[in-house]
Protein backbone atom coordinates (compact mmCIF):
# COMPACT_ATOMS: atom_id res chain seq x y z
CA UNK A 1 0.00 0.00 0.00
CA UNK A 2 1.41 3.38 -1.01
CA UNK A 3 0.36 6.53 0.82
CA UNK A 4 -2.75 4.77 2.10
CA UNK A 5 -4.42 5.10 -1.30
CA UNK A 6 -2.66 3.01 -3.90
CA UNK A 7 -2.51 -0.76 -3.63
CA UNK A 8 0.43 -1.97 -5.72
CA UNK A 9 -0.82 -4.94 -7.73
CA UNK A 10 2.01 -5.85 -10.11
CA UNK A 11 5.49 -4.77 -11.16
CA UNK A 12 5.56 -3.47 -14.75
CA UNK A 13 9.09 -2.20 -15.37
CA UNK A 14 12.25 -0.89 -13.75
CA UNK A 15 14.68 1.77 -14.85
CA UNK A 16 17.60 3.81 -13.64
CA UNK A 17 15.44 6.17 -11.59
CA UNK A 18 12.84 3.82 -10.21
CA UNK A 19 10.14 1.30 -10.96
CA UNK A 20 6.62 1.38 -12.41
CA UNK A 21 3.79 -0.62 -10.86
CA UNK A 22 0.22 -1.36 -11.72
CA UNK A 23 -1.82 -0.05 -8.81
CA UNK A 24 -5.44 0.32 -7.75
CA UNK A 25 -6.78 3.47 -6.14
CA UNK A 26 -8.64 1.91 -3.21
CA UNK A 27 -11.15 4.75 -2.91
CA UNK A 28 -11.90 5.32 -6.60
CA UNK A 29 -11.60 1.63 -7.54
CA UNK A 30 -9.54 2.64 -10.56
CA UNK A 31 -6.39 1.03 -11.97
CA UNK A 32 -3.46 3.35 -12.59
CA UNK A 33 0.28 3.15 -13.21
CA UNK A 34 2.49 4.39 -10.37
CA UNK A 35 6.11 5.40 -10.94
CA UNK A 36 8.11 5.24 -7.69
CA UNK A 37 11.49 6.98 -7.38
CA UNK A 38 14.21 4.75 -5.97
CA UNK A 39 14.62 5.55 -2.26
CA UNK A 40 18.37 6.11 -2.50
CA UNK A 41 17.82 8.77 -5.19
CA UNK A 42 15.45 10.80 -3.03
CA UNK A 43 18.51 12.39 -1.42
CA UNK A 44 19.49 14.02 -4.74
CA UNK A 45 17.81 17.43 -5.07
CA UNK A 46 18.33 17.42 -8.85
CA UNK A 47 16.63 14.06 -9.36
CA UNK A 48 13.80 14.93 -7.01
CA UNK A 49 13.30 18.18 -8.91
CA UNK A 50 13.27 16.29 -12.24
CA UNK A 51 10.67 13.91 -10.83
CA UNK A 52 8.54 16.78 -9.53
CA UNK A 53 8.93 18.64 -12.81
CA UNK A 54 7.68 15.64 -14.78
CA UNK A 55 4.57 15.58 -12.60
CA UNK A 56 4.01 19.33 -12.90
CA UNK A 57 4.40 19.47 -16.68
CA UNK A 58 2.59 16.25 -17.58
CA UNK A 59 -0.37 17.04 -15.35
CA UNK A 60 -0.80 20.36 -17.16
CA UNK A 61 -0.86 18.70 -20.61
CA UNK A 62 -4.36 17.40 -21.28
CA UNK A 63 -4.19 15.69 -24.65
CA UNK A 64 -5.07 12.28 -26.05
CA UNK A 65 -1.49 11.78 -27.24
CA UNK A 66 0.21 12.57 -23.92
CA UNK A 67 0.07 10.23 -20.95
CA UNK A 68 -2.19 11.71 -18.25
CA UNK A 69 -0.62 12.26 -14.83
CA UNK A 70 -3.21 12.29 -12.05
CA UNK A 71 -1.26 12.49 -8.80
CA UNK A 72 2.12 13.25 -7.25
CA UNK A 73 3.20 12.87 -3.67
CA UNK A 74 5.44 11.45 -0.98
CA UNK A 75 4.37 8.51 1.15
CA UNK A 76 4.78 8.31 4.91
CA UNK A 77 7.88 6.18 4.31
CA UNK A 78 9.37 8.98 2.21
CA UNK A 79 8.81 7.37 -1.21
CA UNK A 80 8.22 9.85 -4.03
CA UNK A 81 5.63 8.65 -6.52
CA UNK A 82 3.81 9.71 -9.65
CA UNK A 83 0.39 8.29 -10.62
CA UNK A 84 -0.69 8.22 -14.25
CA UNK A 85 -3.09 6.47 -16.58
CA UNK A 86 -2.43 2.77 -17.05
CA UNK A 87 -1.45 1.93 -20.62
CA UNK A 88 -1.51 -1.37 -22.47
CA UNK A 89 0.76 -1.85 -25.46
CA UNK A 90 4.45 -1.38 -26.25
CA UNK A 91 6.96 1.38 -26.88
CA UNK A 92 7.95 2.46 -30.37
CA UNK A 93 11.45 1.25 -29.47
CA UNK A 94 10.15 -2.29 -28.89
CA UNK A 95 8.08 -2.16 -32.08
CA UNK A 96 11.10 -1.13 -34.16
CA UNK A 97 13.34 -3.67 -32.51
CA UNK A 98 10.87 -6.35 -33.57
CA UNK A 99 9.92 -5.06 -37.04
CA UNK A 100 13.04 -2.97 -37.81
CA UNK A 101 11.24 -0.55 -40.18
CA UNK A 102 7.62 0.46 -40.79
CA UNK A 103 5.90 1.10 -44.13
CA UNK A 104 5.26 4.79 -44.87
CA UNK A 105 1.50 4.72 -44.27
CA UNK A 106 1.86 3.15 -40.81
CA UNK A 107 4.85 5.33 -39.90
CA UNK A 108 3.13 8.58 -40.85
CA UNK A 109 0.00 7.60 -38.91
CA UNK A 110 2.10 7.30 -35.76
CA UNK A 111 4.25 10.37 -36.47
CA UNK A 112 1.13 12.47 -37.01
CA UNK A 113 0.02 11.61 -33.49
CA UNK A 114 3.50 12.36 -32.11
CA UNK A 115 3.28 15.81 -33.71
CA UNK A 116 -0.21 16.33 -32.29
CA UNK A 117 0.99 15.56 -28.76
CA UNK A 118 4.03 17.79 -29.15
CA UNK A 119 1.89 20.62 -30.50
CA UNK A 120 -0.23 20.48 -27.36
CA UNK A 121 2.91 20.74 -25.25
CA UNK A 122 4.42 23.49 -27.41
CA UNK A 123 1.17 25.43 -27.19
CA UNK A 124 1.76 25.70 -23.43
CA UNK A 125 5.40 26.66 -23.99
CA UNK A 126 6.77 23.20 -23.08
CA UNK A 127 9.68 21.73 -25.06
CA UNK A 128 10.16 18.00 -24.44
CA UNK A 129 13.95 17.85 -25.20
CA UNK A 130 14.22 14.09 -24.59
CA UNK A 131 11.93 12.60 -27.24
CA UNK A 132 13.07 9.17 -28.46
CA UNK A 133 11.44 5.86 -29.47
CA UNK A 134 11.52 4.69 -25.83
CA UNK A 135 9.34 7.67 -24.83
CA UNK A 136 6.75 7.10 -27.57
CA UNK A 137 4.26 4.50 -26.29
CA UNK A 138 1.86 2.74 -28.65
CA UNK A 139 -1.14 2.20 -26.40
CA UNK A 140 -3.95 -0.19 -27.27
CA UNK A 141 -7.46 1.01 -26.39
CA UNK A 142 -10.19 -1.41 -25.22
CA UNK A 143 -11.68 -1.12 -28.71
CA UNK A 144 -8.44 -2.28 -30.30
CA UNK A 145 -7.30 1.11 -31.63
CA UNK A 146 -3.63 2.09 -31.35
CA UNK A 147 -2.99 5.52 -29.84
CA UNK A 148 0.37 7.22 -29.43
CA UNK A 149 1.19 8.46 -25.93
CA UNK A 150 4.21 10.68 -25.24
CA UNK A 151 6.02 9.85 -21.98
CA UNK A 152 8.73 11.25 -19.70
CA UNK A 153 8.72 15.02 -19.55
CA UNK A 154 11.39 14.84 -16.83
CA UNK A 155 13.86 17.16 -18.58
CA UNK A 156 11.28 19.24 -20.43
CA UNK A 157 11.51 23.01 -20.12
CA UNK A 158 9.21 25.95 -20.49
CA UNK A 159 10.27 28.03 -23.49
CA UNK A 160 10.00 31.53 -22.07
CA UNK A 161 11.64 33.23 -24.99
CA UNK A 162 15.11 34.72 -25.57
CA UNK A 163 15.61 35.66 -21.93
CA UNK A 164 14.95 32.19 -20.59
CA UNK A 165 17.76 30.95 -18.34
CA UNK A 166 16.11 27.82 -16.99
CA UNK A 167 18.88 25.79 -18.62
CA UNK A 168 22.38 27.15 -18.56
CA UNK A 169 23.86 27.76 -22.01
CA UNK A 170 26.63 25.24 -22.70
CA UNK A 171 24.95 22.42 -20.79
CA UNK A 172 23.96 19.47 -22.97
CA UNK A 173 20.75 17.68 -21.96
CA UNK A 174 18.87 14.85 -23.63
CA UNK A 175 19.68 11.47 -25.16
CA UNK A 176 22.71 11.87 -27.49
CA UNK A 177 21.26 9.80 -30.36
CA UNK A 178 18.27 12.15 -30.65
CA UNK A 179 19.74 15.55 -29.76
CA UNK A 180 19.04 18.53 -31.95
CA UNK A 181 22.10 20.51 -33.15
CA UNK A 182 21.19 23.26 -30.67
CA UNK A 183 21.25 20.79 -27.80
CA UNK A 184 24.48 19.16 -28.99
CA UNK A 185 26.17 22.58 -28.82
CA UNK A 186 24.53 23.60 -25.55
CA UNK A 187 22.62 26.47 -27.21
CA UNK A 188 19.13 27.72 -26.25
CA UNK A 189 16.26 25.66 -27.66
CA UNK A 190 12.64 26.12 -28.62
CA UNK A 191 9.97 23.85 -30.08
CA UNK A 192 11.95 23.35 -33.28
CA UNK A 193 14.43 21.20 -31.34
CA UNK A 194 11.61 18.68 -30.90
CA UNK A 195 10.77 19.00 -34.60
CA UNK A 196 14.34 17.94 -35.47
CA UNK A 197 14.08 14.96 -33.13
CA UNK A 198 10.83 13.87 -34.80
CA UNK A 199 12.72 13.98 -38.09
CA UNK A 200 15.39 11.62 -36.69
CA UNK A 201 12.71 9.28 -35.32
CA UNK A 202 10.99 9.31 -38.73
CA UNK A 203 14.30 8.40 -40.38
CA UNK A 204 14.71 5.50 -37.94
CA UNK A 205 11.13 4.29 -38.50
CA UNK A 206 11.34 4.38 -42.28
CA UNK A 207 14.88 3.09 -42.89
CA UNK A 208 15.34 0.73 -39.94
CA UNK A 209 18.46 2.48 -38.66
CA UNK A 210 19.66 5.69 -37.02
CA UNK A 211 21.09 8.26 -39.48
CA UNK A 212 24.34 8.66 -37.53
CA UNK A 213 26.26 5.49 -36.60
CA UNK A 214 27.90 6.17 -33.24
CA UNK A 215 31.55 5.26 -33.84
CA UNK A 216 32.41 7.26 -30.73
CA UNK A 217 30.63 9.77 -28.46
CA UNK A 218 32.68 12.62 -29.89
CA UNK A 219 31.76 11.67 -33.46
CA UNK A 220 28.10 11.40 -32.52
CA UNK A 221 27.98 14.88 -30.99
CA UNK A 222 29.87 16.43 -33.90
CA UNK A 223 27.55 14.77 -36.42
CA UNK A 224 24.48 15.98 -34.56
CA UNK A 225 25.93 19.49 -34.50
CA UNK A 226 27.10 19.77 -38.10
CA UNK A 227 26.63 16.76 -40.42
CA UNK A 228 23.56 16.75 -42.66
CA UNK A 229 21.20 13.81 -42.39
CA UNK A 230 21.40 11.48 -45.38
CA UNK A 231 18.41 11.85 -47.75
CA UNK A 232 15.83 9.15 -47.16
CA UNK A 233 15.85 7.98 -50.75
CA UNK A 234 19.60 7.35 -50.53
CA UNK A 235 19.33 5.52 -47.22
CA UNK A 236 16.47 3.38 -48.49
CA UNK A 237 15.92 3.47 -52.28
CA UNK A 238 12.38 2.08 -51.92
CA UNK A 239 11.36 5.39 -50.34
CA UNK A 240 12.07 7.22 -53.60
CA UNK A 241 8.48 6.33 -54.47
CA UNK A 242 7.41 8.78 -51.73
CA UNK A 243 9.17 12.04 -52.71
CA UNK A 244 6.92 14.32 -50.64
CA UNK A 245 7.49 12.20 -47.53
CA UNK A 246 11.27 12.28 -48.10
CA UNK A 247 11.13 16.06 -48.47
CA UNK A 248 9.11 16.51 -45.26
CA UNK A 249 11.55 14.42 -43.22
CA UNK A 250 14.54 16.23 -44.74
CA UNK A 251 13.02 19.58 -43.79
CA UNK A 252 12.58 18.43 -40.21
CA UNK A 253 16.23 17.30 -40.10
CA UNK A 254 17.72 20.61 -41.26
CA UNK A 255 20.55 21.77 -38.99
CA UNK A 256 19.39 25.39 -38.90
CA UNK A 257 16.18 25.72 -36.84
CA UNK A 258 15.00 28.50 -39.19
CA UNK A 259 14.91 26.05 -42.10
CA UNK A 260 12.73 23.47 -40.35
CA UNK A 261 8.95 23.48 -40.22
CA UNK A 262 8.14 26.17 -37.64
CA UNK A 263 6.15 23.87 -35.36
CA UNK A 264 5.15 20.29 -34.70
CA UNK A 265 1.74 21.16 -36.16
CA UNK A 266 3.32 22.25 -39.45
CA UNK A 267 5.42 19.08 -39.62
CA UNK A 268 2.37 16.92 -38.92
CA UNK A 269 0.46 18.56 -41.75
CA UNK A 270 3.40 18.09 -44.13
CA UNK A 271 3.65 14.42 -43.24
CA UNK A 272 -0.08 13.90 -43.68
CA UNK A 273 -0.11 15.72 -47.03
CA UNK A 274 2.86 13.63 -48.24
CA UNK A 275 0.65 10.52 -48.35
CA UNK A 276 -2.15 12.19 -50.22
CA UNK A 277 -5.37 10.13 -50.22
CA UNK A 278 -3.54 7.27 -48.45
CA UNK A 279 -3.49 9.25 -45.19
CA UNK A 280 -6.42 8.73 -42.85
CA UNK A 281 -6.40 10.73 -39.62
CA UNK A 282 -6.64 8.47 -36.55
CA UNK A 283 -10.27 8.52 -35.39
CA UNK A 284 -11.14 10.07 -32.09
CA UNK A 285 -7.82 9.86 -30.33
CA UNK A 286 -6.07 12.67 -32.19
CA UNK A 287 -7.96 15.83 -33.17
CA UNK A 288 -6.85 17.87 -36.15
CA UNK A 289 -3.64 19.79 -35.64
CA UNK A 290 -4.20 23.42 -34.88
CA UNK A 291 -2.16 26.42 -36.01
CA UNK A 292 1.44 26.75 -34.85
CA UNK A 293 1.54 28.46 -31.49
CA UNK A 294 4.89 27.53 -29.96
CA UNK A 295 7.30 30.43 -29.44
CA UNK A 296 10.10 30.94 -31.95
CA UNK A 297 13.06 33.28 -31.71
CA UNK A 298 12.92 34.64 -35.26
CA UNK A 299 10.48 34.39 -38.17
CA UNK A 300 10.81 31.01 -39.91
CA UNK A 301 10.83 30.68 -43.68
CA UNK A 302 7.60 29.93 -45.48
CA UNK A 303 7.32 26.25 -46.43
CA UNK A 304 6.25 25.58 -50.01
CA UNK A 305 3.19 23.30 -49.82
CA UNK A 306 4.44 21.43 -52.90
CA UNK A 307 7.32 20.16 -50.73
CA UNK A 308 10.01 20.90 -53.31
CA UNK A 309 13.37 19.47 -52.36
CA UNK A 310 15.07 22.70 -53.51
CA UNK A 311 13.48 25.14 -51.07
CA UNK A 312 15.18 28.57 -50.99
CA UNK A 313 17.29 29.35 -47.95
CA UNK A 314 15.76 32.05 -45.80
CA UNK A 315 17.92 35.19 -45.38
CA UNK A 316 17.69 34.75 -41.62
CA UNK A 317 19.45 31.40 -41.95
CA UNK A 318 22.65 32.86 -43.46
CA UNK A 319 24.07 34.49 -40.29
CA UNK A 320 23.31 31.31 -38.38
CA UNK A 321 25.20 29.22 -40.94
CA UNK A 322 28.24 31.49 -40.79
CA UNK A 323 28.16 31.46 -37.00
CA UNK A 324 27.79 27.68 -36.88
CA UNK A 325 30.68 27.15 -39.32
CA UNK A 326 32.90 29.50 -37.32
CA UNK A 327 31.89 27.97 -33.99
CA UNK A 328 32.59 24.41 -35.10
CA UNK A 329 36.19 25.28 -36.00
CA UNK A 330 37.15 27.29 -32.95
CA UNK A 331 38.54 26.21 -29.63
CA UNK A 332 35.17 26.97 -28.10
CA UNK A 333 33.45 24.07 -29.84
CA UNK A 334 36.40 21.82 -28.94
CA UNK A 335 35.94 22.65 -25.27
CA UNK A 336 32.20 22.16 -25.53
CA UNK A 337 32.62 18.76 -27.17
CA UNK A 338 35.08 17.76 -24.47
CA UNK A 339 32.58 18.67 -21.76
CA UNK A 340 29.79 16.93 -23.63
CA UNK A 341 31.97 13.85 -24.02
CA UNK A 342 32.55 13.71 -20.28
CA UNK A 343 28.81 13.99 -19.67
CA UNK A 344 28.09 11.35 -22.28
CA UNK A 345 30.60 8.97 -20.72
CA UNK A 346 29.14 9.54 -17.27
CA UNK A 347 25.66 8.89 -18.66
CA UNK A 348 26.81 5.62 -20.23
CA UNK A 349 28.75 4.53 -17.13
CA UNK A 350 25.87 5.07 -14.68
CA UNK A 351 23.94 1.82 -15.41
CA UNK A 352 27.13 -0.23 -15.09
CA UNK A 353 28.05 1.33 -11.77
CA UNK A 354 24.56 0.86 -10.36
CA UNK A 355 24.45 -2.78 -11.47
CA UNK A 356 27.88 -3.52 -10.01
CA UNK A 357 26.81 -2.06 -6.69
CA UNK A 358 23.67 -4.21 -6.68
CA UNK A 359 25.67 -7.35 -7.51
CA UNK A 360 28.21 -6.49 -4.83
CA UNK A 361 25.44 -6.23 -2.24
CA UNK A 362 24.00 -9.61 -3.20
CA UNK A 363 21.05 -8.21 -5.21
CA UNK A 364 21.80 -9.84 -8.55
CA UNK A 365 18.12 -10.09 -9.55
CA UNK A 366 17.70 -6.32 -9.16
CA UNK A 367 20.91 -5.80 -11.14
CA UNK A 368 19.49 -7.90 -14.00
CA UNK A 369 16.29 -5.81 -14.08
CA UNK A 370 18.30 -2.59 -14.05
CA UNK A 371 20.56 -3.79 -16.88
CA UNK A 372 17.60 -4.92 -18.98
CA UNK A 373 16.09 -1.44 -18.69
CA UNK A 374 19.44 0.13 -19.61
CA UNK A 375 19.73 -2.13 -22.67
CA UNK A 376 16.27 -1.06 -23.82
CA UNK A 377 17.43 2.55 -23.67
CA UNK A 378 20.83 1.81 -25.23
CA UNK A 379 20.58 -1.48 -27.21
CA UNK A 380 23.64 -3.34 -28.39
CA UNK A 381 25.95 -2.15 -25.60
CA UNK A 382 28.39 -5.02 -25.08
CA UNK A 383 29.48 -3.97 -21.57
CA UNK A 384 25.87 -3.95 -20.34
CA UNK A 385 25.11 -7.31 -21.96
CA UNK A 386 28.26 -8.87 -20.51
CA UNK A 387 27.50 -7.69 -16.98
CA UNK A 388 23.92 -8.92 -17.36
CA UNK A 389 25.23 -12.35 -18.37
CA UNK A 390 27.45 -12.50 -15.28
CA UNK A 391 24.58 -11.52 -13.02
CA UNK A 392 22.23 -14.08 -14.58
CA UNK A 393 24.78 -16.86 -14.21
CA UNK A 394 24.75 -16.31 -10.46
CA UNK A 395 20.97 -16.74 -10.20
CA UNK A 396 19.32 -20.17 -9.82
CA UNK A 397 17.64 -21.42 -12.97
CA UNK A 398 18.94 -18.57 -15.13
CA UNK A 399 21.84 -20.36 -16.85
CA UNK A 400 19.96 -20.49 -20.18
CA UNK A 401 19.33 -16.73 -20.17
CA UNK A 402 22.95 -16.16 -19.15
CA UNK A 403 24.14 -18.15 -22.17
CA UNK A 404 21.96 -16.03 -24.48
CA UNK A 405 23.44 -12.86 -22.99
CA UNK A 406 26.98 -14.22 -23.33
CA UNK A 407 26.28 -15.12 -26.97
CA UNK A 408 25.09 -11.55 -27.65
CA UNK A 409 28.24 -10.13 -26.05
CA UNK A 410 30.55 -12.59 -27.83
CA UNK A 411 29.10 -11.62 -31.21
CA UNK A 412 31.23 -8.45 -31.09
CA UNK A 413 34.42 -9.98 -29.69
CA UNK A 414 35.96 -12.62 -27.40
CA UNK A 415 34.90 -12.74 -23.76
CA UNK A 416 37.31 -12.35 -20.87
CA UNK A 417 39.13 -15.37 -19.44
CA UNK A 418 37.09 -15.19 -16.21
CA UNK A 419 33.91 -15.41 -18.27
CA UNK A 420 35.11 -18.54 -20.01
CA UNK A 421 36.04 -19.96 -16.61
CA UNK A 422 32.50 -19.22 -15.46
CA UNK A 423 31.07 -21.05 -18.47
CA UNK A 424 33.19 -24.18 -18.05
CA UNK A 425 31.17 -25.67 -15.10
CA UNK A 426 28.13 -25.77 -17.40
CA UNK A 427 29.89 -28.53 -19.36
CA UNK A 428 28.91 -30.83 -16.51
CA UNK A 429 25.24 -29.84 -16.65
CA UNK A 430 22.43 -31.42 -18.65
CA UNK A 431 23.08 -31.86 -22.35
CA UNK A 432 21.30 -28.79 -23.78
CA UNK A 433 23.07 -26.35 -21.45
CA UNK A 434 26.40 -28.13 -21.91
CA UNK A 435 26.12 -27.99 -25.71
CA UNK A 436 25.31 -24.26 -25.69
CA UNK A 437 28.22 -23.52 -23.37
CA UNK A 438 30.48 -25.65 -25.56
CA UNK A 439 29.52 -23.66 -28.66
CA UNK A 440 30.55 -20.43 -26.95
CA UNK A 441 33.85 -21.93 -25.85
CA UNK A 442 34.65 -23.46 -29.25
CA UNK A 443 33.89 -20.19 -31.02
CA UNK A 444 36.75 -18.36 -29.33
CA UNK A 445 40.06 -20.23 -29.57
CA UNK A 446 42.68 -19.45 -28.37
CA UNK A 447 41.00 -17.11 -25.85
CA UNK A 448 38.99 -19.92 -24.24
CA UNK A 449 41.72 -22.60 -24.29
CA UNK A 450 43.23 -21.80 -20.85
CA UNK A 451 39.82 -22.05 -19.16
CA UNK A 452 38.96 -25.32 -20.91
CA UNK A 453 42.39 -26.75 -20.08
CA UNK A 454 41.85 -25.95 -16.40
CA UNK A 455 38.47 -27.71 -16.54
CA UNK A 456 40.07 -30.85 -17.93
CA UNK A 457 41.63 -31.49 -14.52
CA UNK A 458 38.86 -30.42 -12.15
CA UNK A 459 35.17 -30.96 -11.57
CA UNK A 460 32.94 -33.93 -12.30
CA UNK A 461 34.00 -36.69 -14.65
CA UNK A 462 31.48 -35.60 -17.26
CA UNK A 463 32.82 -32.05 -17.13
CA UNK A 464 36.45 -33.18 -17.40
CA UNK A 465 35.69 -35.54 -20.29
CA UNK A 466 33.80 -32.89 -22.22
CA UNK A 467 36.55 -30.36 -21.56
CA UNK A 468 39.39 -32.55 -22.84
CA UNK A 469 37.26 -33.64 -25.80
CA UNK A 470 36.60 -29.99 -26.58
CA UNK A 471 40.33 -29.26 -26.54
CA UNK A 472 40.68 -31.90 -29.26
CA UNK A 473 37.94 -30.18 -31.30
CA UNK A 474 39.69 -26.83 -30.82
CA UNK A 475 43.02 -28.29 -32.00
CA UNK A 476 44.51 -27.67 -28.55
CA UNK A 477 44.55 -31.13 -27.00
CA UNK A 478 48.27 -30.72 -26.34
CA UNK A 479 47.40 -28.01 -23.78
CA UNK A 480 47.01 -30.87 -21.23
CA UNK A 481 48.72 -34.20 -20.55
CA UNK A 482 46.28 -36.30 -22.54
CA UNK A 483 47.34 -39.63 -21.10
CA UNK A 484 47.01 -38.34 -17.55
CA UNK A 485 43.69 -36.58 -18.25
CA UNK A 486 42.00 -39.59 -19.86
CA UNK A 487 43.75 -42.04 -17.53
CA UNK A 488 42.28 -40.34 -14.47
CA UNK A 489 38.80 -40.85 -15.95
CA UNK A 490 39.22 -44.65 -16.17
CA UNK A 491 38.21 -44.91 -12.50
CA UNK A 492 35.34 -42.42 -12.66
CA UNK A 493 31.98 -43.35 -11.14
CA UNK A 494 30.20 -42.73 -14.46
CA UNK A 495 30.36 -45.83 -16.64
CA UNK A 496 30.00 -43.87 -19.90
CA UNK A 497 32.91 -41.65 -18.90
CA UNK A 498 35.14 -44.69 -18.28
CA UNK A 499 34.27 -46.20 -21.63
CA UNK A 500 34.86 -42.98 -23.55
CA UNK A 501 38.21 -42.42 -21.83
CA UNK A 502 39.38 -45.97 -22.62
CA UNK A 503 38.39 -45.65 -26.29
CA UNK A 504 40.23 -42.34 -26.63
CA UNK A 505 43.40 -43.71 -25.06
CA UNK A 506 43.29 -46.57 -27.56
CA UNK A 507 43.02 -44.03 -30.38
CA UNK A 508 45.98 -42.05 -29.06
CA UNK A 509 48.13 -45.22 -29.02
CA UNK A 510 50.55 -43.94 -26.38
CA UNK A 511 52.23 -46.82 -24.50
CA UNK A 512 52.38 -44.59 -21.42
CA UNK A 513 48.66 -45.27 -20.98
CA UNK A 514 49.13 -49.06 -20.72
CA UNK A 515 49.48 -49.33 -16.89
CA UNK A 516 46.22 -47.44 -16.27
CA UNK A 517 44.44 -49.32 -19.06
CA UNK A 518 45.58 -52.75 -17.80
CA UNK A 519 44.33 -51.84 -14.32
CA UNK A 520 40.97 -50.80 -15.76
CA UNK A 521 40.78 -53.94 -17.93
CA UNK A 522 41.31 -56.15 -14.90
CA UNK A 523 38.91 -54.30 -12.63
CA UNK A 524 36.01 -56.35 -11.34
CA UNK A 525 32.74 -55.27 -9.78
CA UNK A 526 30.07 -57.00 -7.75
CA UNK A 527 26.84 -57.75 -9.58
CA UNK A 528 23.55 -58.70 -8.00
CA UNK A 529 20.86 -60.79 -9.68
CA UNK A 530 17.19 -61.11 -8.85
CA UNK A 531 17.26 -64.81 -7.86
CA UNK A 532 20.88 -65.42 -6.98
CA UNK A 533 23.53 -64.04 -4.71
CA UNK A 534 26.01 -61.35 -5.71
CA UNK A 535 28.84 -62.31 -8.01
CA UNK A 536 31.98 -60.61 -9.24
CA UNK A 537 32.36 -59.75 -12.91
CA UNK A 538 34.28 -57.35 -15.19
CA UNK A 539 33.71 -53.72 -14.20
CA UNK A 540 31.98 -51.31 -16.56
CA UNK A 541 34.51 -50.09 -19.10
CA UNK A 542 36.84 -53.08 -18.62
CA UNK A 543 36.09 -54.39 -22.12
CA UNK A 544 36.89 -51.02 -23.70
CA UNK A 545 40.09 -50.78 -21.67
CA UNK A 546 41.15 -54.29 -22.76
CA UNK A 547 40.52 -53.43 -26.40
CA UNK A 548 42.60 -50.23 -25.98
CA UNK A 549 45.47 -52.31 -24.54
CA UNK A 550 45.42 -54.67 -27.53
CA UNK A 551 45.27 -51.76 -29.95
CA UNK A 552 48.27 -50.02 -28.40
CA UNK A 553 50.32 -53.24 -28.20
CA UNK A 554 49.63 -54.09 -31.85
CA UNK A 555 50.75 -50.61 -32.88
CA UNK A 556 53.89 -50.86 -30.69
CA UNK A 557 55.14 -54.50 -30.96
Amino acid sequence: MLDGRYELVAHLASGGMGAVFQARHIHLRKDVAVKVLRPELAASPDLVERFRREAEIASALEHDNIVRVTDFGRSEEGLLFLAMELLTGESLFDRLRRERALPPVRAVGLLFQVCAGLQAAHGLGVVHRDLKPENVFLARTPGGREVVKLLDFGIAKFARGPGDTATQVGVVVGTPEYLSPEQAMGLPVDCRADVYTVGLIAFRMLTGRHPFPAESPRDLLLKQASCPVQPLAEASPDLAAWPALCAAVELACRKDPAERPPSAAALGELLAASLGPAFVAPPGATPALGPASAPVRRPPPQVDPTLSLSLPVAPAALPYRRALRLTLWTTGIAALVALSLLGFRAWRARPLQEARELIGSGRAAEAVSSLQAALQADPGRRDLELLRARALLGLPGKAGEALEAYAAAQASGPLELDDYRALVPLLGEERSLADRAARLLRAAPPAAVPAVAEAAGAGSGVQRLRAVTMLRDMGAEDAVDRVAAYGALLADADCDVRRAAARRLGELGDPAALPALRAAAGARAERRWLISSAAKGPACGAAEAGEAVRRIQSANP
